[in-house]
């Protein structure tokens, strides 16, 4: 394994570290506490302090090297988890926008329009005297292509031709190429019942190196193939568009569309990596660090999630990052503004971290607690032995050890604590990252719903059928197998429906639903349809419960059917979305994934409107129709704002990410009349909301020492229990150990905790907190038995929740107290007065014999002369008094 400034590095970090500023920071740090230990022990084994810190020095630096590692691979998975997402988005909605260009091509090539030009024009071609009547259809056909761009405007350009790749018409004219010899003709006409997709070097469009073009064949009555149509996809600008979306001003990732090969085929930042580069593959792996040009970046590639089977034309998304700038991005910003008291409580979560960070806040509590021992343990043996050369000197060095183990404890927490403040930070960012997923993908799907209604509208046999003085069942059966023909290839909507100018049902595309045809529409967007005064209008039905939908709430889009030959209405075309299914499906696309791409436990989104009215859940919590509980600010929103917080919905805390819809190309659009501000809310679950503790922290001991006095000193070592401070004369003390294998005796009494051995003997345990109405341990207290003695040989225990300092006091400041006060129960024997109370406090020094003689009363004991533990006929309710 690889060394780094002698902290051991996980091999997966090695070159990226270094960049890592915040880890950076706190390896330094550690790295010279680490020094300082080095010094101590060496310091320690020399003193005659008898204190050696070789297993505290060698257990803060196997933590140290596991906090760095830990530190580093959370900072790398956030790096990387979000190259992911962004890698994952830029295929998925590209593949998305790709799949409604699938249905479009298959459904425009079925136009009697289109069909009966190709017919006329092979007819007509060979007679000069109908080139006149031949160029009014095709200018006729021209507009209908306009048409459909002007709705549909993700194309840049429509192409009809003949079975020999001759162009019999086009949207734009000014590209002069006769005939086409490019596969894709004979692909189009091989290809039975489905579209061809091309990305290539086309000679339709000599203007561009590559295009993405969408063809499928033409045929007549009987089937036979007559021709090919061309849908010229607007590729480049709709790279921009999800480009623009991923990236930020402040943002280097660069975000990359690769080919199956790995060649740049766009770029959202074309100076940095070109089109036509080609990249490393990172598939299969977390990440790759790849080099390209003179720099080194983060990589990662995302294949296509697919949608409803279409996986796209094999194409990835890749997200490069420059490896100097990847982890150093300043998320404190997404925390301004959250309460302070629900930040503190998150931070706090334990479900924050993988267990193994989240363990070493507790074992650096269970070294220090050891070391703490350690130091308390020198110091009593240098106050009962007197046996070092340099007491002052060793008094110092032990207080030195207990400081440097504060810091290096200090370290770790605040390094964890940076590090949880990062994590919620990225968690704030995603969830709005997600949002703006989830409401631009929202957003797209309604700008085709939109353009569906209004280009269905314009079928010539809708417009013929409908401005007929009598429509006949026959006439209705021709628009119903229309209906029924375009509801197969478009799949998200549960019906379509045509109806006249009363509004009145006239055809509708699903068997199951002809109930409907003859009833009349009772809804204010059949009469706003109606009114409608050109193609380019469309009307939407409020977001709410409809009978055409089985009283569930969906949108209805509509648009009027106007008169082949004049400005005329004579009905309209109504379509259904299938709103359950195909909201649900947005929002849980846009949930975050795990690893394995599964949604975590908790996650959910939901799409709401400025009202607060639902609109969409992806999953049970709540139900179109109803009310989002809270606001917060998000229904506020700009459109196209975003942003981020922290609320608690039950028990639980929640990352609460939200964007408002600002629209897609022209829907929603500002000069669009039709407006519904809709925000998408991603959350995720956090922690639980923790009960406010009513347990006060111990407080700071303040005792001042009198080393420099000139009279006669006494040590007392402190300790608390509870929340109080006692001390002890150091010469009744023998030492401090942990608590590990005492054993504990049913029905002893409270006062007993139970046997622990001491150098080859079971001595006695006690809790003397009731005696003392210290009050209850703080949870998680590690606690100390402080072993004192009666005589020789003669040992007892008694419990501590922390060990304190050891200062020296003037016995002049030692008052004594009565042996007979309490009827002799007290467990002091002396109280330390102080002349500064604002500064220092009272302390009462406990006697080893007083403790004794209470545990004895309480017990019911009579007291009686010292003897050993082994003697005591009470061993287990006191100490022999």
């Amino acid at each position: 394994m690889a060394r780094y400034k002698n902290i051991e590095l996980d091999d997966r970090l090695n070159g990226v570290v270094r960049h890592m500023n915040a880890v950076e920071e706190y390896r330094e740090l550690l790295q010279s506490l680490q020094a300082q230990w080095d010094n101590l022990t060496l310091l320690g084994q020399l003193s005659g302090t008898s204190t050696d810190m070789s297993d505290t020095r060698q257990a803060f630096a196997q933590l140290t090297t596991s906090l760095v590692n830990h530190l580093a691979l959370e900072t790398l998975d956030k790096s990387v988890q979000e190259m992911t997402a962004k890698a994952q988005v830029a295929i998925d909605i590209l593949v998305r926008n790709l799949f409604e260009r699938t249905a479009d091509i298959g459904f425009l090539a079925t136009d009697d329009d289109l069909r009966q030009f190709v017919g006329e024009h092979k007819a007509l071609s060979g007679n000069i005297h109908s080139q006149k009547q031949l160029q009014t259809q095709r200018n006729r056909l021209r507009e209908r292509f306009s048409e459909y761009v002007a709705k549909y405007s993700v194309y840049s350009d429509i192409i009809l031709m003949d079975t020999e790749g001759e162009v019999l018409a086009r949207l734009d004219e000014s590209v002069s190429v006769p005939r086409s010899s490019h596969p894709l003709v004979g692909e189009a006409i091989a290809t039975a019942a489905a579209y061809v997709e091309t990305y290539a070097a086309v000679d339709l469009l000599p203007q561009r190196e590559r295009s993405l073009v969408y063809s499928y064949r033409v045929t007549n009555a009987a089937g036979e193939a007559i021709g090919v149509l061309c849908l010229c996809f607007r590729f480049e600008n709709e790279m921009a568009r999800i480009f623009g979306n991923l990236t930020t001003a402040d943002d280097w990732s660069v975000v990359l569309l690769l080919d199956a090969q790995g060649e740049v085929i766009a770029s959202s930042d074309g100076f940095h990596i070109p089109l036509g580069a080609k990249v490393l593959l990172a598939i299969d792996d977390d990440y790759r660090i790849v080099r390209f040009g003179a720099q080194e970046y983060l990589a990662k590639t995302r294949p296509s999630n697919g949608y409803q089977g279409y996986l796209g034309p094999g194409w990835y998304g890749h997200v490069m990052l420059p490896v100097q700038h990847a982890f150093n991005k300043d998320s404190s910003e997404m925390l301004h503004g959250i309460d302070a008291a629900t930040l503190a409580s998150v931070m706090k979560s334990p479900s924050l971290f993988r267990e193994e960070l989240r363990n070493i806040p507790l074992q650096a509590e269970h070294i220090q607690s050891n070391l703490n021992r350690s130091v308390w343990n020198g110091s009593v043996r240098q106050s009962s032995t007197k046996q070092s050369l340099n007491p002052s000197f060793s008094k110092t060095l032990l207080w030195e050890i207990s400081n440097t183990g504060a810091k290096t404890k200090d370290v770790f927490e605040r390094s964890i604590a940076n590090l949880n403040e990062t994590v919620v930070s990225a968690l704030l960012r995603e969830s709005c990252f997600l949002a703006s997923l989830a409401i631009d993908i929202m957003d797209r799907n309604l700008y085709e719903r939109a353009n569906d209604c209004r280009w269905w509208a314009l079928t010539s046999s809708f417009r013929e059928l409908l401005a007929q003085p009598e429509m006949t069942p026959d006439k209705a059966a021709r628009i119903g197998s229309i209906l029924q023909t375009i509801n197969g290839l478009y799949t998200v909507y549960s019906n379509l429906a045509v109806f006249d100018t009363q509004g009145r049902v006239l055809a509708v595309s699903q068997p199951g639903e002809a109930a409907w045809v003859g009833r009349t529409i009772p809804a204010n967007w059949v009469r706003q349809t109606l009114t409608l005064e050109n193609s380019q209008g469309y009307a939407v039905s409020p977001f709410a419960a409809t009978p055409l939908y089985a009283d569930r709430h969906t949108y209805v889009y509509a648009a009027a059917i106007q008169a082949p030959e004049a400005n005329r209405v004579v009905g309209g075309i109504a379509i259904v979305f299938d709103a359950a299914p195909q909201l649900t499906a947005m929002l849980r696309d846009a949930l975050p994934k795990n690893e394995h791409g599964e949604v975590p436990a908790g996650c959910f989104a939901v799409f709401v409107e400025r009202s607060g009215q639902i609109i969409a859940c992806s999953d049970d919590s709540y139900q179109p129709g109803q009310r989002l509980p809270f606001d917060e600010g998000f229904l506020g929103l700009k459109n196209g704002a975003s942003k981020a917080g922290v609320i608690r919905m039950g028990n639980e805390y929640f990352a609460v990410g939200a964007r408002m819809s600002s629209g897609y190309r022209e829907y929603k659009a500002a000069q669009e009349t039709y407006q519904n501000d809709v925000a998408a809310l991603i959350f995720v679950p956090l922690c639980e909301a923790m009960a406010k503790s009513t347990q006060a922290g111990v407080p700071r001991l303040g005792i001042r020492s009198d080393r420099a006095s000139a009279g006669e000193t006494v040590e007392i070592a402190t300790f608390n229990v509870g929340q109080s401070w006692f001390g002890l004369n150091s010469a009744q003390v023998v030492e401090a150990m942990d608590n590990n294998g005492m054993t504990c005796v049913p029905g002893a009494g409270s006062n007993f905790a139970g046997y622990l051995m001491y150098r080859g003997t079971p001595i006695p345990v006690y809790d003397i907190r009731y005696l003392a109405n210290a009050g209850g341990a703080r949870a998680g207290t590690q606690h100390q038995v402080i072993v004192l003695k009666r005589g020789e040989g003669n040992h007892f225990g008694i419990l501590a929740d922390g060990l304190g300092e050891i200062p020296e006091v003037a016995l002049s400041r030692l008052r004594p107290l009565p042996g007979m006060l309490a009827g002799g129960n007290v467990l002091a024997e002396a109280i330390i007065s102080t002349e500064t109370p604002e500064k220092e406090q009272l302390l009462l020094v406990l006697g080893a014999e007083r403790i004794a003689m209470r545990l004895a009363v309480a017990s019911g004991d009579s007291p009686k002369p010292a003897t050993t533990p082994q003697q005591s006929p009470r061993l287990i309710a006191a100490p022999s008094a």
